[in-house]
């Protein structure tokens, strides 16, 4: 089935037009809360991201979770972790795969 990972804070909102076919739930939480770490990357903004989460609609429209983003902020040792900055591309890099599905 293909989702769609739509991220709000009630006044902004970014769509997932293309969404992401996946097969279970699991896989579902675990791409909500990568869309929501790679738009936090993205952005490099040190925002509030307490009021931000990721609307997860089927394929037919229906939404079928809220999932909110992460309270790590990119800059905090946990992120780090998982990240790293390229001065070529401009933007933090994260590791694990994550980069794969583009926020659109």
């Amino acid at each position: 089935m293909r989702y769609h990972f739509h991220c709000t804070d009630g006044r902004e909102l970014i769509l997932d037009r293309r969404g992401r076919p996946l097969r279970a739930d699991g896989d579902v939480q675990r791409q909500a809360e990568a869309v929501a770490r790679r738009l936090m990357a993205e952005l490099l903004i040190a925002a509030d991201w307490r009021r931000w989460m990721v609307c997860i609609h089927n394929e037919f429209g229906e939404q079928v979770d809220i999932v909110p983003f992460p309270t790590t902020s990119w800059f905090d040792p946990e992120w780090k972790a998982i990240s790293v900055y390229s001065k070529s591309a401009g933007r933090l890099i994260l590791q694990g795969g994550m980069n794969d599905n583009p926020v659109r």
